[in-house]
């Protein structure tokens, strides 16, 4: 029996009395005896009907007569099933009269009637209420949703969708109309979205709120956050410099803020409860992010370095709030980098990082089953469902819905997922949603979690199934739909690496694979590859890299063989393959250099005169196998020579085995012994020209490595900055000039076979273009000529400032020692002699030249080179100093790294200690990342792009860790980056006495 009680709340003893009679009246005692919290829910009962009769005692007592069952169903469901709507009903009782006579409570409200009815309300409602108004329309809602839902009749289990999609577009009304109430406040105030760009014309710009995850998908569950991301529009090509704007803003900083306070007024708690949860961790870069993007922004997020979870995250997306048809132009364009059109090896990986990700964020608390994140969870049938559009909508438009019932259903349709499993999968997540809308319903919580066994989770039982017995029910069939999810999601992708290796291996080699013989090969070093992958630091790369080596082998079957004979190299090649992009390249194109450079896994790096030994021994073990000699010989085992060099280097590098100096320092020594024999073969090919030859006999011949070859700090991809000097001791101009061609033809034939083309590549790009007078001068110059030239003696073409900077790191790398000794003294000469007046203004003119038209900076690319604060920085300091002091201190005129020049002009005090520490710091890091993106990803360091998916496997490298919310090292990586080419251009203004 329910005992009576007194209701605190109620006003007075009569009240309750009156709102028991009515009870009792409706039959209450029974209708609540098998539902949750009987006693509670009578108490509660009792209240609203009080409530109701001192509101209006004629209208109840009429509802109580002529609608007993419609009273009751909202009673039960506003009392028992979702008891935190008594107290809304307590104080606007009026509302029990509307839900009681609603004629059409058994359909789902559209869209459109739900806005109509917002509008209705909100007409001639003054700005100040606003959001009290959204408020109440939205406990009115929820209340008519939640008798719907608690009615089983109403809404079967099945159609538990129905709720969700109700939830939604309630949820989408509610922020569309916050939204226009701040914008209609943020325009009064600072003025309409407009701008003015170059030429004058008025650009109005729009801004869209895009909803993903389950708003996003119309499956929004009754106590949810909403995810958001909001999106501001690019201005066109040509217009994007713009002024005039509201409150003198700029777009981002104008919708930036009405962003901000959007998301404060639906998130703010008043006396009339709130509007939604706001979530915007699914924007580009997570918390990090910025609040608003643009529309190109965003674009380029998730075509350069979305992963695929934010991908499938993205799947949902879609405009809720703000311009519609621009929201939908972005989610569209987004579409083709979300579904590609087949997904390699790689994106296969990537999805199953996602289920690993999954898996790792399961709740495992036996005792209170989380219905979002535990095994067999709302999660694990979502990801099915993402997992299986990935992998195949772009193929298949139809399966691209945003609802995981949807993608199920249109996924069994196509055949993709079986029938079966398909249903199975849907019984369990309308089962589990609903669950997870009763467990929010007690008090609108966000709340997945069930509570422990005992009284709690009988009131929870009880809301689904009636009855002693519920319980029971309740944790039967959650334990069998959750088996079952359990069983399909362990299915999906199951660690299957060795057959993923063979099918690469079978599209890189069908014939291989027909054969029985050499199938049981392949399928060998598919396991052996698949495991090596899995150990790797980097599977997907190494995946992705694996897959190019086989496809640039094709059927050749020596190559599976040697692997097969050497299996201790696949490890190695595998660990090559995961760690460096460049590398990985100069492998797939010359796989012959296999076994050579893994041969030896102790191997350091070689000296000089070793290098020069490794050349002479491979162009002899090449004559042999190849069975060629001359010219073609010479190309073919130059370039195999620096690729091997080079791999072995960048090994060594990689393993942290060799320090970053000594690795610019091996690769400096490299190019200039491929330098040395490129000069031998133009020798020996001038040598079919008598006259030409007699002349190079006769006299002296240079090559001065400028630079970074000039100052021992090659990096990976680094051209060869040259001059070539000759001379003829004591000759008259007369002769100097007609040995110049003879010379001109020596030096192209040494860039000929340094950068011609072969089948094994190239070795280097030469660049000559610091000789005197550029690409207007000679390409080889008379040491009498460049002395004039640098002494102003030949006219108005001689040299400027920056070929007197560019003269510091000037070194003689090749050629005639005499000639050599000579051109270093002339070097000095002009490096000491004095400053023209204006040189510092003149290095400072130039050197913003290079900031404004080569490294063209944007909000989200930075060129660390010629950028503000970039590498060129630091050379320039060094290089004004060295010149201001050089006369000095003749030891700052050597050749130097720029490490070496900042401790040598720290000694002697150009240098304070603080500038010293912020260019040797800023120096290191700079050099380390562009090494970073050269030989992990084979980056330009003249583009260093915030949004590119490769520059968070660059920051790993370097050993940034990973971000568990993001998924990316990146973001630690630009902050330091800002933080070094600030201090470094610091230290530049100050240098040159720059203000502001």
């Amino acid at each position: 029996m329910v005992q009576t009680r007194t209701v605190a709340h109620s006003g007075s003893l009569v009240e309750d009395e009156e709102g028991e009679t009515r009870a009792e009246a409706l039959g209450l005692r029974e209708a609540l005896a098998e539902g949750p919290e009987p006693e509670r829910t009578w108490g509660r009962c009792v209240g609203v009907l009080a409530a109701a009769a001192a509101c209006n005692a004629a209208r109840l007592d009429r509802l109580v007569a002529e609608r007993p069952g419609a009273l009751r169903r909202v009673l039960l469901a506003t009392c028992g099933v979702a008891p935190f709507l008594a107290s809304v009903l307590r104080r606007r009782p009026e509302q029990l009269f509307v839900l009681a006579e609603d004629d059409a409570i058994e359909q789902p409200r559209s869209l459109a009637a739900l806005e109509s009815a917002l509008a209705e309300r909100l007409s001639g409602v003054p700005p100040g209420q606003v959001g009290d108004t959204l408020r109440r329309f939205k406990q009115d809602a929820l209340a008519r949703i939640t008798v719907r839902e608690s009615d089983e009749n109403c809404v079967p289990v099945e159609r538990v969708g129905d709720t969700l999609s109700e939830l939604s577009r309630l949820a989408e009304v509610l922020l569309r109309g916050a939204l226009r109430a701040v914008a209609s406040e943020l325009e009064a105030s600072l003025g309409a979205p407009v701008w003015r760009d170059a030429r004058g014309d008025e650009l109005a710009l729009r801004f869209c709120v895009l909803g993903l995850g389950k708003l996003g998908g119309e499956e929004l569950n009754y106590s949810s956050d909403v995810d958001l991301i909001y999106v501001m529009e690019t201005p066109p090509p040509g217009r994007e410099r713009l002024s005039g704007g509201p409150g003198d803003l700029s777009p981002l900083e104008y919708f930036g803020r009405l962003a901000t306070r959007f998301g404060k007024r639906v998130e703010e708690v008043t006396a009339e409860g709130f509007l939604q949860r706001v979530d915007l961790d699914l924007r580009p870069e997570g918390s990090q992010g910025a609040v608003v993007s643009s529309s190109q922004a965003l674009l380029d997020y998730y075509d350069g370095w979305a992963a695929m979870w934010e991908k499938a995250a993205f799947m949902k997306a879609r405009p809720v709030a703000g311009d519609l048809d621009f929201g939908w132009q972005v989610a569209r364009a987004i579409d083709p980098m979300v579904y590609q059109s087949s997904v390699d090896l790689a994106g296969v990986d990537a999805i199953r990082e996602m289920k690993h990700r999954v898996e790792q964020a399961r709740a495992r608390d036996p005792e209170r089953f989380h219905v979002k994140l535990a095994a067999g969870g709302i999660r694990d049938i979502e990801f099915i469902a993402q997992a299986l559009q990935l992998l195949h909508g772009g193929r298949i438009p139809q399966v691209r819905v945003r609802s995981a019932p949807g993608a199920l259903r249109e996924l069994a349709d196509v055949e993709v997922l079986p029938r079966e499993t398909c249903e199975e999968l849907l019984a369990a997540y309308h089962f589990l949603r609903r669950l997870e809308n009763r467990l929010q319903m007690e008090a609108d919580r966000q709340t997945h979690s069930l509570p422990p066994a005992g009284p709690a989770r009988e009131r929870l039982a009880r809301t689904l199934y009636p009855g002693s017995e519920a319980v029971e029910r309740l944790e039967s069939e959650l334990a069998q739909h959750t088996a079952r999810v359990r069983a399909h999601f362990d299915d999906l992708f199951e660690e299957r690496g060795n057959e993923r290796v063979l099918d690469l291996f079978a599209r890189a080699a069908p014939r291989l694979l027909a054969v029985p013989e050499s199938r049981r090969l392949l399928e060998d070093l598919a396991a052996r590859f698949a495991f090596a992958i899995d150990e790797s630091a980097d599977p997907e790369r190494a995946a992705a890299n694996l897959e190019r080596f086989a496809e640039g082998i094709g059927s050749r079957s020596f190559y599976y063989g040697l692997l097969a004979d050497r299996p201790e190299l696949i490890p190695r090649l595998v660990a090559l393959f995961a760690e460096s992009r460049t590398l990985s390249a100069v492998v797939t194109s010359l796989p012959e250099l296999i076994e050579p450079i893994f041969e030896d896994p102790k191997r350091l790096l070689n000296d000089r005169a070793q290098l020069r030994s490794e050349l002479v021994a491979l162009r002899s073990a090449e004559a042999e196998r190849r069975g060629l000699d001359g010219e073609e010989l010479d190309l073919i085992a130059l370039r195999l020579f620096q690729q091997r060099e080079l791999v072995n280097v960048g090994l060594l590098d990689l393993s942290g085995q060799v320090e970053p100096d000594a690795v610019d320092g091996a690769l400096t020594e490299l190019a200039e012994v491929c330098l040395e024999d490129a000069l031998r073969v133009a020798r020996a090919q001038l040598a079919r020209s008598p006259k030409a030859a007699a002349w190079v006999d006769e006299g002296e011949f240079l090559v001065v490595g400028m630079g970074k070859l000039g100052s021992s700090e090659l990096s990976y991809g680094s051209d060869l900055d040259v001059i070539f000097l000759y001379d003829l001791p004591g000759a008259e101009p007369v002769r100097l000039m007609e040995a110049q061609e003879a010379f001109v033809r020596l030096a192209q034939k040494i860039a000929w076979a340094l950068q011609t083309r072969t089948a094994q590549g190239v070795c280097y790009e030469v660049d000559a273009r610091l000789r005197p007078s550029g690409n207007q001068g000679m390409l080889v110059t008379s040491l009498p000529s460049f002395e004039r030239y640098h002494r102003g003696e030949t006219g108005t073409d001689v040299a400027a400032i920056w070929e007197r900077q560019a003269l510091l790191r000037a070194r003689p790398v090749v050629g005639s020692e005499a000639l050599g000794a000579r051109f270093e003294s002339l070097r000095r000469d002009f490096l000491t002699a004095a400053l023209p007046e204006g040189a510092a203004a003149e290095i400072v003119r130039i050197r913003q030249r290079m900031e404004t038209e080569l490294a063209q900076e944007t909000e989200g690319r930075r060129n660390l080179k010629t950028g503000r604060g970039g590498l060129v920085d630091v050379e320039t300091v060094c290089q004004w100093l060295q010149l201001q002091h050089g006369a000095e201190h003749p030891e700052l005129l050597a050749p130097r790294p720029i490490a070496a020049c900042v401790a040598d002009l720290a000694a002697i005090g150009a240098l304070s200690e603080r500038d010293a520490a912020i260019l040797r710091d800023g120096w290191s890091f700079l050099t380390r990342l562009s090494s970073r993106l050269r030989i992990v990803e084979n980056r330009s360091i003249a583009d260093l792009e915030h949004d590119r998916a490769d520059l968070d496997s660059v920051a790993r490298a370097l050993g940034y860790p990973r971000s568990e919310r993001t998924g990316t090292a990146r973001l630690p990586l630009l902050e330091d980056y800002a933080r070094h080419t600030e201090a470094i251009r610091s230290v530049y203004r100050s240098t040159f006495g720059i203000e502001g």
